[in-house]
């Protein structure tokens, strides 16, 4: 399996999982009248939209240059990463903002049997899902799936949370401080949002990095360095910025080096193929 069939699997496979969490959450929270399910099959839904923005990314990154975007439209990727950063911090701030008023409002009952089922149902599938994306994500290596991993680790934390959080209300109920439990809808929200809440935030930076053309990681950085080390090629010799699945790579050459040209940017691409990477090779003449 090729990398881009990999990467073009797990996402549509992330794009019908949220789609089934999605809608049945919306039902049993609405039936239920728990602001945490309804967040979390929110966030679900969410999922859905932006699973599909990242096929679309895909396909777009995959086109090759024209007269309109003659370099290509390598920073599709990024750029995608970018808006699913900011559209899941923005969903946490406002459940945040909802959970405050409901507290403020005097908390709110909950049909906890429902919600718990709920919990139990959503674990799980998170989980396998999860497990299932990274399973792709070791031969597919792309900003994308990478973005696409986070967003489901953080719905199958998320879930767990909501699944504790039902079964200590339960608990609470059977106690003599049974009337708090109404309160413990709106604090899990508060809890749960504000915890995963530097989690896109951490996405946006990233890409943020990416359409900025920051340096690539240490390790990739290390391994073109040792492959081209062999044409007496230095390390400050050699630039990288990884935009999504790309690698963008620029050598300076002097005069004498030009004669291993081909052979210096055949040992790149051989590099960037095992690292999962497309390579995007340009050489600089230095003169003088």
């Amino acid at each position: 399996m090729t990398p881009f069939v990999a990467e073009r699997r797990a996402l549509r496979f992330s794009a019908i999982s949220a789609s089934l969490f999605a809608f049945t959450g919306l039902a049993l929270g609405l039936t239920s009248g728990s602001i945490t399910i309804l967040f979390d099959s929110g966030y679900s839904l969410l999922s859905l939209v932006l699973a599909s923005l990242s096929l679309f990314a895909l396909q777009q990154a995959r086109k090759p240059a024209d007269d309109h975007y003659p370099f290509g439209r390598l920073t599709v990727e990024p750029l995608a990463v970018l808006l699913k950063g900011v559209v899941i911090a923005m969903v946490c701030i406002v459940s945040l903002v909802s959970a405050l008023w409901s507290l403020l409002d005097g908390g709110r009952l909950v049909t906890l049997d429902l919600a718990l089922m709920f919990g139990v149902v959503n674990v799980t599938g998170c989980l396998l899902t999860w497990w299932w994306l990274a399973r792709y994500a070791r031969v597919a290596r792309s900003s994308l799936l990478a973005a696409e991993l986070r967003q489901w680790q953080m719905d199958t934390w998320l879930s767990a949370a909501v699944m504790l959080g039902f079964g200590l209300t339960w608990l609470l109920t059977q106690s003599p401080w049974a009337s708090y439990a109404r309160f413990a809808d709106p604090v899990m929200v508060l809890v749960i949002a504000g915890y995963f809440l530097p989690m896109p935030i951490r996405m946006v930076k990233g890409a943020l990095r990416e359409l900025m053309f920051g340096g690539s990681c240490s390790s990739v950085r290390r391994d073109v360095v040792e492959d081209v080390a062999d044409f007496d090629v230095t390390a400050d010799d050699v630039r990288l910025a990884q935009v999504g699945s790309f690698l963008m790579v620029d050598i300076q050459l002097d005069k004498q080096q030009f004669d291993d040209a081909q052979e210096i940017v055949d040992s790149v691409e051989k590099r960037c193929k095992r690292l999962n990477l497309r390579p995007i090779t340009s050489l600089t003449l230095v003169t003088g």
